[in-house]
C-alpha cells in the first residue's frame, strides 16, 4: 500500500477520438440587477474558485444608465457545489474593477483595482471562515502610477500577487506575497525590466514552486514569456521566452499540478486567433511544443485553464458560431492528448470574461464554469457544473483516491469541524485531535475503514464533552504505519 500525507504547430487535436465530457447541467443566472452591468475579469485571472463543497465567484458592478457609476466589487458563494448560491454581498463601496479570488482550506482572497486614489491600485480583502464574513481591505500598492490587472494563487499560508504597473513609464510585471495567509505583505517586487510593454501576468503554485506567466512587446511583437520562483517568490530566476513566432502571442492563463505546468494563449500565426497550449512535466525547467488547440475560421480567444489530478480543463470565448459563445476542451492525460471542443452556451448573444476551476469527484461535481452573459439585455453572471463521470459518486471516489488523504473545513472553525479522509484501500486506522503539545484532546474516530473517502464531524468539544478553547490544534490520521496530519485553527 503506497500512502503519502498530501495537502512548430500541431493539429493532433484534430485526429483524436470525440471526447464529449456530457453531463453538463444548464447554465445559472446569479445576478438579477436591472439597469447595471455585472461583469467578471481577463483570463489571466480567476473570478471563480472552487474547494471541497465550496463555490465562490467574484464580479464587478456598475450602474449603466443615470447617478454615479463607480464600479462596485460582489460575492457570491455555495456551500453545496452549486446546487444552491446564497444571496450575493457588496464586498467594496465603489470605483473597484476586475477582481482575482483564491482560496485555500475556509480562507478565500481577493484582490482588484480600485481608483479611490484617483488612479488604478491594487487592493486586498479577505474572509478566513469560507465568505461568510470578510475583513477591512487594504492597500497594497501605493505608486503615483497606475497598477492593474492583478492574478491571485495560494499554496497553504502563502499568498502570491502578480500585477501589471506603470510606474516605470512602461507597463512592467510586480510581485507582492504574504507568508501568513493575507495578515501582513511583503515588499513589491519588480520581476520584468524591458523597454517594452509587459503585460497581463497569470499566477500558479504548487508547494514552493511559483509561475508566472505574461505576454510581453520586447521582440517587437507579442510573445508568451514565463518565470518562476522555486522558494516561494523569495526569489527568482531568469524569464523565459514560451513563442517565438511572427504574430501576435497573448492573454496567457497558467495552471499547476504536482510538478506539471500547464500555460494556454490565443495566437494569431494562423490567420485569426486560435487557441495555443504548452507544457513543462519538470516544474517549468523545460518545455514542450506549442500546440494548437482550436482550429476554425473565426476567433478564440481569452482561454482560462484549471486542473486538478491528471485532468485539464480549459474554456474560452469563440465566434465560430456568429458570436461569443463559451467552448470548453479537456486532456485526461496531464496534456498529452486533448478531446473535442464543446460548446456550452448557446444564447445569441456576446458571452464574456469566462473563468474556470475544479475540484475532485468527491462531492459529485469536477468543473465549474463562471461568465458574462447579455442574454437579459444587460451584462449578468451566470453558472455552469459538469456532473462526474461514472456509474455512482462513490465508485469515482473509490477510483479518485491514490493517496492517504486528509482535510478538514472550514478552517479557521468556530467550534464545528468537517474532517475528510480518503483511503486507498481498506486500512484500521485511527483519527484524533491534538494540540500544540502533543496531548490528545479527543479521539474522533477508531476502526477498520473502506477505501475511498469517508467525512466525519467533530462538535467542538474533548473527551470530556467540553468545549475546546481557541488555539492552535492538529487532525491527525493514523493508517498503518502512515500518518497524515492537518493543523487547524480553533476560535470562540
Amino acid at each position: 500500500m503506497v500512502l503519502a500525507a498530501c495537502s512548430s504547430q500541431n493539429l493532433k487535436t484534430s485526429l483524436q477520438p470525440v471526447d464529449l465530457y456530457g453531463q453538463w447541467e444548464a447554465d445559472k443566472r446569479l445576478t438579477f440587477y436591472s439597469n447595471c452591468h455585472d461583469y467578471g475579469s481577463c483570463n489571466n485571472a480567476w473570478t471563480i474558485a472552487v474547494r471541497d463543497t465550496m463555490v465562490h465567484i467574484v464580479w464587478g458592478h456598475r450602474v449603466i444608465r443615470g447617478g454615479a457609476n463607480p464600479g462596485k466589487l460582489y460575492y457570491i458563494k455555495s456551500i453545496n457545489s452549486g446546487s444552491i448560491f446564497e444571496p450575493d454581498k457588496q464586498l467594496t463601496t465603489g470605483k473597484s474593477f476586475y477582481p482575482s479570488v483564491a482560496v485555500c482550506d475556509s480562507i478565500v482572497h481577493i484582490v482588484w483595482i480600485d481608483t479611490r486614489d484617483g488612479k488604478g491600485e491594487i487592493y486586498y480583502k479577505r474572509s478566513v471562515d469560507d465568505g461568510a464574513t470578510w475583513g477591512i481591505e487594504e492597500r497594497l500598492t501605493n505608486d503615483p502610477a497606475y497598477s492593474e490587472h492583478p492574478s491571485v494563487a495560494v499554496c497553504d499560508s502563502i499568498v502570491h500577487i502578480v500585477w501589471i504597473d506603470t510606474r516605470d513609464d512602461n507597463y512592467e510585471i510586480y510581485y507582492k506575497r504574504s507568508v501568513d495567509n493575507g495578515a501582513n505583505w511583503g515588499i513589491e517586487e519588480r520581476l520584468t525590466n524591458d523597454p517594452a510593454p509587459s503585460t497581463f501576468p497569470s499566477v500558479a503554485v504548487c508547494d514552493s514552486i511559483v509561475h508566472v506567466v505574461w505576454y510581453d512587446e520586447r521582440d517587437g511583437n507579442k510573445e508568451i514569456y514565463y518565470k518562476r520562483s522555486v522558494d516561494n517568490g523569495a526569489t527568482w530566476g531568469i524569464e523565459e521566452k514560451l513563442t517565438n513566432n511572427n504574430e501576435y502571442s497573448q492573454y496567457p492563463s497558467v495552471a499547476v499540478r504536482d510538478s506539471i505546468v500547464h500555460v494556454v494563449w490565443y495566437d494569431w500565426r494562423n490567420g485569426n486567433y486560435e487557441i495555443y497550449y504548452n507544457r513543462s512535466v519538470d516544474n517549468g525547467a523545460t518545455w514542450e511544443i506549442d500546440e494548437r488547440l482550436t482550429n476554425n475560421n473565426n476567433y478564440s480567444q481569452y482561454p482560462s485553464v484549471a486542473v486538478r489530478d491528471s485532468i485539464v480543463h480549459i474554456v474560452w470565448i469563440d465566434t465560430r458560431d456568429g458570436n461569443g459563445k463559451i467552448y470548453y476542451k479537456r486532456s485526461v492525460d496531464n496534456g498529452a492528448t486533448w478531446g473535442a471542443d464543446e460548446r456550452l452556451t448557446n444564447a445569441a448573444v456576446l458571452a464574456n470574461h469566462v473563468s474556470v476551476a475544479c475540484w475532485d469527484c468527491s462531492y459529485g461535481y469536477d468543473v465549474s464554469v463562471a461568465w458574462t452573459d447579455e442574454r437579459d439585455g444587460n451584462q449578468e453572471i451566470y453558472y455552469k457544473r459538469h456532473k462526474c463521470e461514472g456509474a455512482s459518486v462513490e465508485e469515482s471516489e473509490e477510483l479518485k483516491v491514490k493517496s492517504l488523504e486528509l482535510r478538514v473545513f472550514p478552517n479557521p472553525s468556530f467550534g464545528n469541524a468537517m474532517i475528510k479522509y480518503g483511503l486507498p484501500e481498506r486500512a484500521d486506522i485511527r483519527l484524533g485531535l491534538y494540540d500544540i503539545s502533543g496531548r490528545l484532546v479527543k479521539t474522533i474516530y477508531s476502526g477498520t475503514a473502506e477505501k475511498g473517502y469517508h467525512t466525519v464531524r467533530w462538535n467542538g468539544k474533548n473527551k470530556y464533552g467540553k468545549k475546546v478553547a481557541s488555539g492552535i490544534y492538529f487532525y491527525k490520521l493514523e493508517a498503518g504505519n502512515y500518518i497524515a496530519t492537518k493543523k487547524i485553527y480553533l476560535i470562540r
